[in-house]
């Protein structure tokens, strides 16, 4: 019989609020053109500004260069979303996108309306921070339609995991909280591992930021809530990060871990062994496993479109 995975499926609506773009106009400098729509060097400049508010990190020209590919990176795959929102017809509303401005303030610890008068302060146009929700709502949209009735949970899916993970009983259990920062092709790798570099450095000396950090970069299932893994035992993780495990203590940021698809940054908030008593129940296997699944879905999903967009690039 399968198991029902609506219990993490919300987590579509709650992807990491990435930067997105608006519509060129005739007065700005196209950065890139993504199939019928443009990019601008004012869109860039107002995201690089606005990530440097909402995650505390110091507003240098040094950091700003590392992240200015990464942003256009990131405003390009939230046009394609926009974009594929569109071509199914699937709209998001204004009581929408203001649940997820109330959403984002309560994240901060703030009402929504002082929250606004920050941004404003900053010289942040609410209009950015409002795309930026209409994206991201917009492809959980996407994701629901397209990639949630492809996954299911099964009973033996959850008995083969509890097999597994009794078989590791007395070994090594991490609490985790990661950072995952994508490559898409082999010549971006130079600048995400820059980039990757600038902030663990930046996090070492503000460990604080990390959840923040992780909500606007991070591509990981998780990166909404901080980039939360919750625990993870010998074994489950790639072996790249896999085998950097036991050298990290407890509140260490690890240095940039290179994968087939990206670097990761990991996060060590507890270890403990791991006991029959510390085993997940199989409603929290449901949600792990379907979050994977859901995750992998909406990955390859964005890839393909990604391959068969027209990008051209003006800077």
């Amino acid at each position: 019989m399968k198991k029902s995975v609506s219990a993490f499926l919300a987590v579509c609506a709650l992807l990491p609020l990435a930067p997105v773009v608006a519509h060129a106009t005739n007065t700005q400098g196209i950065a890139v053109i993504v199939n019928q729509d443009a990019i601008t060097q004012s869109n860039v400049n107002d995201r690089m500004k606005l990530i440097a508010t909402s995650t505390g990190m110091p507003d240098t020209k040094e950091l700003m260069d590392k992240l200015r590919p990464q942003v256009i990176d990131m405003l390009v795959e939230e046009q394609i979303k926009l974009q594929e929102a569109k071509r199914l017809k699937l709209t998001v509303t204004q009581e929408e996108i203001n649940g997820g401005f109330t959403q984002i303030s309560q994240q901060n610890n703030i009402p929504a309306e002082d929250f606004k008068k920050m941004l404003k302060a900053r010289g942040i146009r609410i209009g950015t921070m409002e795309d930026q929700i209409r994206s991201q709502i917009a492809w959980g949209k996407v994701v629901q339609k397209r990639v949630r009735p492809q996954i299911d949970v099964s009973d033996a899916d959850i008995d083969s995991q509890l097999e597994l993970l009794r078989s590791k009983m007395g070994k090594a259990e991490y609490r985790l909280a990661n950072i995952y920062l994508p490559f898409n092709e082999e010549k971006k790798q130079g600048e995400v591992k820059a980039f990757a570099d600038k902030v663990v450095g930046q996090l070492r000396q503000q460990p604080e930021l990390f959840p923040r950090v992780a909500i606007q970069f991070s591509q990981a299932p998780g990166a909404a809530q901080g980039g939360v893994m919750g625990w993870v035992s010998e074994g489950e993780l790639a072996t790249e990060l896999d085998e950097k495990l036991p050298s990290l203590t407890v509140n260490e940021v690890s240095d940039p871990i290179k994968t087939l698809s990206g670097y990761y940054i990991l996060l060590v908030r507890e270890k403990r062994q791991m006991t029959e008593e510390n085993l997940p129940t199989r409603e929290a296997l449901t949600e792990r496993i379907g979050t994977e699944r859901l995750d992998r879905g909406q990955r390859r999903y964005l890839m393909d479109l990604r391959s068969s967009a027209y990008i051209e690039s003006r800077v």
